[in-house]
């Protein structure tokens, strides 16, 4: 059955999907509504192989501004069975989108608050303007963070700055995030679209299965010791000299042939 997205665009072209959503009204706060499109988005991505690129975005002013605080005035959600029950139930498509084989990519233009700045965060790359504004905003309605950001922002930023950021929910402008690691790129905003695009198209001239075991290996490296990485990378590797996209590269190479995939080449100005 074909998903009728609601509070969210999804398209597919030359390999790379495009998830934007689409409540600017709402600042692009994650409504029940874009919950489920998330999710059912996930199923189609994780359905089609040709998929190489997967690219996050919001409309309007905001990337995302997270939870929606006007419904958490209800009875139901602002119980504490309530919020659990919403926190656990988001997990489930959230750790999908962490885990996807494909490269994420986050295009902030504007707020990442909340859940919007711990959404940036479970990408692979965030790209910004020079508009965005990150905060861990929880704090200023009495909450701690969620959405995984007690996991993400640490390993980006280290332990002490992450508590700063968290306990004073203060916000910080992109140039700063990128100072701290939390974006790799910051662009003008009338070139964000483009430098995006063209980035994602890099990508998927690479080996779909490298990049894939490549993500799921560094996911796994904070929490694991050298001993296990050194023998998932042994593992890794014999399962990737069986792949066609290496043997066919190994191939040209021999041969002086065009590469497959030259990242230096594909990012050159001219």
């Amino acid at each position: 059955m074909t998903h009728e997205f609601k509070d969210a665009t999804f398209t597919v072209a030359d390999g790379i999907a495009r998830f934007h959503m689409n409540r600017p009204d709402l600042l692009n706060a994650l409504t029940d509504e874009l919950r489920v499109d998330f999710s059912a988005m996930l199923d189609i991505v994780d359905a089609d192989s040709s998929i190489r690129v997967l690219v996050l975005s919001g409309e309007g002013r905001a990337f995302s501004a997270g939870g929606n605080v006007k419904g958490m005035a209800s009875r139901e959600a602002a119980s504490p069975a309530g919020f659990r029950d919403r926190v656990r139930t988001l997990h489930m498509w959230l750790k999908r989108l962490v885990d996807l084989r494909c490269p994420v990519i986050a295009k902030v233009d504007g707020l990442a608050f909340g859940g919007g700045f711990a959404l940036a965060l479970t990408a692979d790359l965030v790209f910004a303007s020079s508009a965005a504004r990150f905060s861990a905003v929880f704090g200023r309605i009495g909450l701690i963070p969620d959405m995984a950001l007690l996991y993400t922002l640490p390993r980006v930023v280290g332990r002490q700055r992450a508590k700063e950021l968290m306990l004073t929910a203060r916000s910080i402008d992109a140039k700063e995030a990128k100072a701290l690691g939390i974006v790799l790129e910051v662009c003008e905003p009338e070139a964000l679209d483009a430098r995006v695009d063209s980035f994602a198209k890099g990508l998927t001239a690479g080996s779909t299965e490298a990049m894939a075991l490549t993500k799921q290996l560094l996911n796994r490296a904070h929490d694991s010791d050298y001993d296990t990485m050194a023998e998932l990378e042994a593992n890794g590797q014999a399962m990737m000299v069986a792949t066609d996209f290496h043997r066919e590269a190994v191939r040209r190479f021999a041969a002086k042939e065009t590469p497959l995939f030259n990242w230096d080449t594909m990012t050159n100005d001219d």
